[in-house]
């Protein structure tokens, strides 16, 4: 092992899940954003945590609403991901300017992302600052898988590659 600068490491943790957020402001209007930091940290109850930048929207609709969907990306969306990563939900809307498709929510009012892999509704329930991003953790109160199943897309920095099962 040699020491190097965080910065330099942090290429070891690819690839990644892309995880959609997808959330909704205090007007009802929806968002949503790609992100790499994010994960189950709970099993009973089943909760995830993700972790978003304070200057993104997202992050003001999370608090603001105290609801999210937790979706994995999935095959096809590779343009969705590049789209919505390089653009901002306080100057557009997302999902009519890229034509987004929708599926209804159980139990959120915060809509699910259709070609995603799976979809988690999410109440928020709890709220952690770290730095300059905002760590949400979210109870899963209703669960969607697609159906054919879809696979997940990962993330090399920057460039897209589709997870399947080996063999």
């Amino acid at each position: 092992m040699k020491q190097v600068k965080p910065s330099d490491a942090l290429g070891c943790k690819y690839p990644e899940w892309i995880v959609m957020v997808v959330s909704r402001d205090t007007a009802e209007k929806p968002n949503v954003m790609p992100a790499g930091w994010g994960m189950i940290c709970s099993g009973q109850p089943l909760c995830v945590a993700v972790a978003i930048s304070t200057r993104n929207y997202s992050c003001q609709c999370i608090e603001d609403t105290g609801q999210f969907v937790f979706a994995w990306a999935g095959e096809g969306q590779e343009e969705l991901v590049q789209q919505t990563g390089t653009t901002s939900g306080r100057k557009i809307d997302k999902f009519r300017e890229f034509h987004i498709p929708t599926s209804e929510p159980a139990e959120v009012m915060v809509p699910l992302l259709s070609g995603a892999a799976a979809n988690l509704e999410c109440q928020l329930r709890h709220e952690y600052p770290s730095g300059d991003h905002v760590i949400f953790v979210g109870e899963v109160v209703a669960a969607h898988v697609s159906d054919p199943p879809i696979a997940k897309l990962e993330n090399f920095d920057g460039r897209f590659a589709v997870a399947r099962p080996a063999g």
